[in-house]
């Protein structure tokens, strides 16, 4: 009688603890509850993710005249080669842009697109004449002090640098090591295609990317038979 109450009893307990691990199985399989707290963080990360993005997309916006290059820019093309003694290219006028006014001199055509760069072409043109009255050439340039440069762009706004910078670049542009014209600081592919298009005559070899470089490099297209 004994050993049979055992056996129930050990049977009983069996019972008990495979039922406990059945429901400890059952427990696991449920899904953790998130809480509020964890859910206002998901939130969170998801506003920040998308923040991201958008300034991502805002930030590759470009400049009128950008460093944005086409594929096929090359820096040291024959194009871009510093202007020889002999070359005596004159670009015809037209009432597109001003540049072909002060192709005389390639180092104010050079000051003038680094101007016109993030700037509206009828606003440089203002400040063109005054900065040219204070520095007529390159030498002038170097001498003059940087404040006097700043005051006469000042419309133009970044006057600070923008004076470092055209002086730096007159300083090089006097030097006679460089043999293409984008050795020269401040000078990306709109400089360089202008100094082609307006200064060397290689106008043919260039492809400008600026819708008003553009229009005078279609313009000389136009006129080839009569250049020629």
């Amino acid at each position: 009688m004994a050993m049979e109450l055992s056996m129930e009893s050990s049977g009983v307990g069996e019972l008990d603890l495979e039922e406990c691990s059945n429901s400890n199985k059952a427990k696991r399989r449920k899904k953790k509850p998130i809480s509020n707290r964890e859910e206002e963080k998901e939130k969170d990360v998801n506003v920040i993710g998308r923040s991201k993005k958008r300034k991502k997309k805002e930030g590759t916006k470009t400049s009128l005249h950008s460093a944005t290059t086409s594929p096929y820019y090359n820096k040291f093309d024959e194009a871009y080669e510093r202007k020889t003694a002999d070359n005596t290219w004159k670009p015809p006028q037209s009432e597109f842009g001003f540049l072909h006014n002060h192709a005389h001199d390639p180092w104010r055509v050079l000051v003038i697109c680094t101007l016109l760069n993030r700037t509206a072409g009828t606003r440089a043109e203002r400040v063109v004449a005054d900065l040219f009255t204070l520095c007529p050439d390159a030498k002038a340039a170097t001498g003059v002090a940087t404040e006097e440069i700043e005051r006469a762009i000042k419309s133009l706004g970044l006057q600070k640098r923008r004076a470092k910078m055209v002086q730096r670049l007159s300083k090089d542009y006097l030097q006679e090591d460089w043999t293409h014209v984008t050795q020269l600081p401040g000078v990306g592919k709109y400089a360089a295609d202008a100094y082609a298009i307006f200064c060397t005559g290689k106008w043919e070899q260039v492809r400008p990317n600026d819708h008003m470089l553009n229009r005078y490099w279609e313009y000389l297209c136009s006129t080839k038979n009569a250049l020629s």
